[in-house]
């Protein structure tokens, strides 16, 4: 990031989290980072963990190392990171996620409170996406780019999915 803020000389930069990466953004920010981000973008990140991780851990502990274990439902980390402000002043936060999310179990554990929320599916209704996708699908792709735009994130609709597919 420091690099990135001398070669470009903006004062702030956008991050964009894909799944786990989305709670490594929030760690980060929450690391006294805040002041140098504009926008958080997150994808299908299990903000509140994921019943796959917890069953992991219960079933297979071994096979579920500490990275997994931490985002099972409840987790230390999980809880430190969502008390009180899930979304701290400073950068405008974006949560894009899909209905179809069968490795972030429930898919609604991607909601960020506080942050633009975006079911892909509220876009564009009959979006099959799942969780691997969502990086490399077209239509979440131009959803990331709306977001990173200039101005304040924009809640994108059905009106909008023509246009971004």
């Amino acid at each position: 990031v420091t690099a990135a803020l001398e070669r470009t000389g903006h004062p702030t930069v956008d991050v964009v989290g894909f799944s786990a990466g989305g709670i490594v953004a929030r760690l980060w920010v929450a690391d006294g980072h805040a002041g140098v981000v504009r926008r958080v973008v997150t994808l299908g990140s299990p903000h509140h963990g994921t019943d796959l991780a917890g069953l992991a851990a219960s079933l297979a502990p071994v096979q579920c190392p500490v990275a997994c274990r931490q985002l099972a439902p409840g987790s230390e980390l999980l809880a430190e990171l969502n008390a009180g402000d899930e979304t701290p002043e400073g950068p405008s936060w974006v949560s894009i996620w899909t209905t179809g999310d069968r490795t972030v179990t429930p898919p609604e554990s991607a909601r960020l409170d506080g942050a633009l929320e975006l079911p892909v599916q509220s876009v564009c209704a009959g979006a099959r996406v799942e969780h691997g996708d969502l990086p490399r699908d077209r239509l979440v792709q131009e959803m990331v780019l709306a977001e990173l735009a200039a101005g304040e994130p924009v809640d994108l609709g059905p009106a909008d999915c023509a246009r971004l597919s």
